[in-house]
């Protein structure tokens, strides 16, 4: 028996665990102590991840689908039919969806067979749909699309801001983190509609009505320009546009935002004064479900420059990310608008230094999201590529269902494979060497800790082989190999290297050669639309509804459903709410006559579900709050709203209840 070091998979915290092997098969976990980040923990999750390794319901062996539906095949049947099939489609007309819990190695190989082999732009990831534009708000004030603070400082800052989501649900570590701080004396604010975990032990929660979380951070920031409470010296020496920012606040009614929100000015005017107050301040939301639009990531960012803790050590901004890899993959270039590097379309710069490293043919055009171009009628899309990726495709089904070739790459049996035609199976995270860039900027890298299970094949390789069919010899025979491509054309990761990497335990952050914020240095991001308070409910839909998350289960996530323990925690939940949930405040139950867990109807102007109502406190009078969607409210709620759900916590949903 032995114990291997590595990088937990599941979400974006990026934890150090050891990995027990006995005779070839993973059989247990542990936390690594010496980990910076997890410091020797393990979340619910993350101590059960090896039963992901011993699921039974891994894809064992290529498949092809045929006369009789799928069948198994040899490697080079199925590596065959993919090549044919993609080859006969024009560049433009095939869709790739990468995967935020693969390595950096295996969507940086993606990308490139999208861009420099297929010749089409179209590719993405479907997952946290707001990193993107949040990365690019601070790339817009900092130049660093990424994390503007480190995990390691939480403890000894003094002022700890979370805005939204629920922190000790989506990355347990991160909470964890915040309340010791908490605990050894740093002020601890929560801006939230809901009471969560982590806002019952903080010093001060704030509890916005739905929908005005925007208004409240623009009150916070008023106040900090308007009442002297700003650090003049830093905004007036080092940062660019804050008169700007200034000029853009002066007709925003902080009275009139207090009373949409329901909070008073008194109490925006605390927090304000003790943010300006800290000397070590940082500020944590989502880029998940619960995660915030552009503007509002925007008057995050704006409020700590403001105050001067942006740029300073111990102090700074820090997007929660909800998987693995998904800053990686970001990273890699698997979007429609960037090449590598974050590297923004048109760049013409950019575009020869790609042709130059992957030999002169690369389509280094702005595609389009694949979501969007499946939803669109007369698609130009007929064939899509996806890799190991959740079921939260249940959204596209039919679309996807309608195109002429799809093909899954994945490690485990997903209802993804009932739309595909070519079916290749990949080896898990610890069947193969990786490298994983977590949610404050630390690649670290994941060493092989078995062999691949049944005929299993790295997705890297597989990737090289396929696009050796299809014309382009890359000559990658190691993941160390792709990351030295990486490095080469993604600035931030230049200096990085297997050997480098594997001698840290927790890593390196990027940008790994010059120092954080080299650049033009901070400064104020204007806002793109005018804050506006939510229309006031009408009688037809007098609550807000908000989506969010539960512990032991992530929406359609299917990599959860296969550890044992989280499942029957889940399906411990559904004995109680086998219909699924909303959460509905007390007052407003006796008012409506409702009882817990009895059901109930909820009805939008574009769709419904009957569910069961859960009574808790946890929501505020005439809010409503769905952790999750099962079943019919897939189909009659979620497909219908599904873009106010995207919208995270700016997207509250007018709703009514009633009694069944």
């Amino acid at each position: 028996m032995s114990y291997h070091s590595g990088v937990c998979n599941f979400c974006g915290t990026g934890c150090g665990h050891l990995l027990q092997v006995e005779n070839g098969a993973v059989r247990g976990v542990f936390p690594s102590p010496g980990h910076p980040v997890s410091r020797g923990r393990l979340c619910v999750r993350g101590w059960h991840i090896h039963e992901l390794m011993a699921t039974e319901e891994r894809i064992p062996r290529p498949l092809t689908r045929g006369a009789a539906g799928l069948e198994p095949v040899t490697w080079n049947a199925a590596l065959d039919r993919a090549a044919a099939e993609l080859g006969r489609f024009r560049p433009g007309e095939v869709g790739l969806w990468a995967s935020p819990r693969a390595s950096n190695e295996d969507v940086f190989t993606l990308v490139r067979l999208a861009r420099g082999v297929l010749g089409t732009p179209h590719i993405d990831l479907l997952s946290d749909g707001w990193y993107s534009s949040t990365a690019g708000v601070l790339r817009e004030g900092t130049d660093q699309p990424g994390a503007l603070g480190f995990l390691t400082d939480v403890r000894s800052a003094d002022f700890l801001l979370v805005v939204g989501t629920d922190l000790a649900r989506q990355n347990p570590i991160v909470a964890s983190e915040l309340h010791f701080g908490a605990r050894a004396g740093a002020d601890l604010v929560t801006i939230g509609s809901r009471t969560t975990q982590l806002a019952r032990l903080s010093r001060t929660h704030l509890r916005p009505a739905p929908g005005t979380k925007k208004m409240v951070l623009a009150a916070l920031l008023k106040i900090l320009l308007d009442e002297g409470l700003a650090d003049p010296d830093f905004l007036a020496g080092r940062t660019p546009g804050a008169a700007a920012l200034r000029r853009s606040l002066v007709e925003f009614d902080l009275a009139g935002a207090a009373k949409s929100s329901g909070l008073s000015v008194d109490a925006l005017r605390d927090l304000a004064g003790r943010l300006a107050q800290a000397k070590r301040a940082m500020g944590f939301f989502s880029t998940g479900t619960t995660g915030l639009g552009r503007d509002t990531v925007a008057l995050v960012y704006d409020l700590f420059l403001a105050a001067g803790k942006i740029g300073r050590p111990g102090c700074g901004v820090i997007p929660i990310v909800g998987i693995s890899n998904l800053a990686g993959a970001n990273d890699m270039g698997a979007a429609p608008d960037r090449l590598p590097g974050w590297r923004a379309l048109p760049d013409p710069a950019a575009e020869a230094v790609l042709r130059s490293a992957w030999g002169g043919a690369a389509n280094a055009s702005a595609g389009g999201r694949v979501g969007d171009l499946l939803r669109v009628s007369g698609s130009p899309l007929k064939a899509l590529v996806v890799m190991d990726h959740d079921e939260e495709i249940i959204l596209q089904a039919e679309a996807i269902r309608r195109l002429d070739f799809v093909l899954y790459l994945g490690a485990f049996s997903n209802p993804f494979m009932d739309l595909a035609h070519v079916v290749l199976p990949t080896a898990t995270y610890a069947e193969t060497d990786g490298t994983y860039t977590n949610t404050d900027r630390r690649i670290q890298l994941n060493r092989r800790k078995i062999e691949p299970r049944f005929e299993a094949r790295p997705a890297w390789r597989i990737l090289t082989d396929l696009a050796g069919r299809l014309g382009g010899a890359w000559g990658y025979t190691a993941p160390a190999d792709i990351f030295a491509d990486i490095a080469r054309l993604v600035p931030a990761y230049s200096g990085a290297s297997y050997a480098g990497l594997g001698v840290n335990l927790g890593g390196l952050t990027w940008p790994v050669e010059s120092a954080p914020l080299a650049g033009a240095g901070p400064r104020a991001v204007p806002l793109n639309e005018p804050i506006a308070a939510p229309a006031p409910a009408d009688e037809a839909f007098p609550f807000r509804l908000m989506a969010g998350k539960s512990y032991y289960y992530w929406h359609q996530n299917n990599i959860m459903k296969k550890t044992f323990i989280p499942r029957r925690e889940y399906n411990a939940l559904l004995l109680l709410y086998p219909q699924g949930l909303v959460e509905i405040h007390p007052g407003d139950a006796a008012r409506l006559g409702l009882r817990d867990k009895r059901p109930v109807k909820v009805v939008s102007a574009r769709g419904s579900m009957t569910v069961q109502a859960r009574v808790t406190t946890d929501v505020l009078p005439g809010m409503v709050y769905a952790p999750y969607f099962i079943g019919p409210m897939i189909e009659g709620f979620l497909k219908p709203e599904a873009g106010a759900v995207e919208r995270g916590e700016d997207g509250v949903i007018p709703v009514r209840i009633e009694k069944v």
